[in-house]
C-alpha cells in the first residue's frame, strides 16, 4: 500500500498550476483550429464566454477580407497584451506587429478595449497574408467593408455591457494624405 497524501488530488493539481503560472510555465489561452491564442490582459472581453467564438469571427472576417486562409495563421500565435503598446521588434512600440506571430494591444487610449473587434488583430493578419510591412496594398486605405463584417456585437467592461466598435486600423500612408 502506497503512503496517502494530505493533500487532495485535485487541490495538488490546482496548487501545481498556481506554481507554474507564478513562473511564467502556464498562460491561460486558447486554441482557434491551428492557432494558439495566449491571453496576457485583464480586459473584459478576455473573460467573456464567447470571447473563443468572437476571436474565431474575427480571424475569419479578415481572412476573407485579405484573401486568406487557415493555412496562412496555422502554427503562429497570436498573443493579446494588456498594456497600451506591444514590443515590435525593429519597429519599436506599437498597437500590433505581426514576425510570424501576432501581438496586439488589448487598449486605447490607455483603457481596455471592449471587444477583440476593436483591437487591432484583423491589420495584423493582414500582415500574415499579404505581408506588406510598407502598407502600399490598396486594402490598407479602406476597411469599410470588413468593419461592417465586424459590427452588431457586444462588447464588455468591469462594468457590464458596453459598445463594441470595430476598429481594423485603417493605415494612411504618408505619401497618400
Amino acid at each position: 500500500m502506497g503512503a496517502t497524501s494530505l493533500i487532495p488530488r485535485n487541490a495538488a493539481a490546482a496548487l501545481a498550476a498556481l506554481v507554474l503560472a507564478g513562473c511564467g510555465g502556464a498562460e491561460p489561452g486558447i486554441r482557434v483550429r491551428d492557432t494558439a491564442v495566449v491571453v496576457r490582459s485583464g480586459a473584459a472581453f478576455t473573460r467573456s464566454a464567447d470571447f473563443p467564438a468572437r476571436v474565431e469571427a474575427t480571424l475569419a472576417a479578415a481572412l476573407d477580407y485579405w484573401g486568406g486562409s487557415w493555412d496562412h495563421l496555422a502554427g503562429i500565435t497570436i498573443t493579446l497584451e494588456g498594456a497600451a503598446q506591444v514590443d515590435c521588434a525593429g519597429l519599436g512600440p506599437s498597437a500590433g506587429c505581426f514576425d510570424g506571430d501576432i501581438r496586439v494591444s488589448t487598449m486605447d487610449a490607455g483603457r481596455d478595449v471592449a471587444c477583440v473587434e476593436a483591437t487591432v488583430l484583423a491589420h495584423e493578419v493582414g500582415h500574415a497574408v499579404v505581408g506588406d510591412a510598407g502598407h502600399l496594398d490598396p486594402r490598407w486605405m479602406d476597411f469599410d467593408a470588413l468593419a461592417a463584417a465586424l459590427d452588431g456585437r457586444a462588447g464588455y467592461s468591469d462594468a457590464g455591457p458596453a459598445a463594441c466598435i470595430p476598429a481594423p486600423a485603417v493605415w494612411r500612408h504618408p505619401a497618400l494624405r
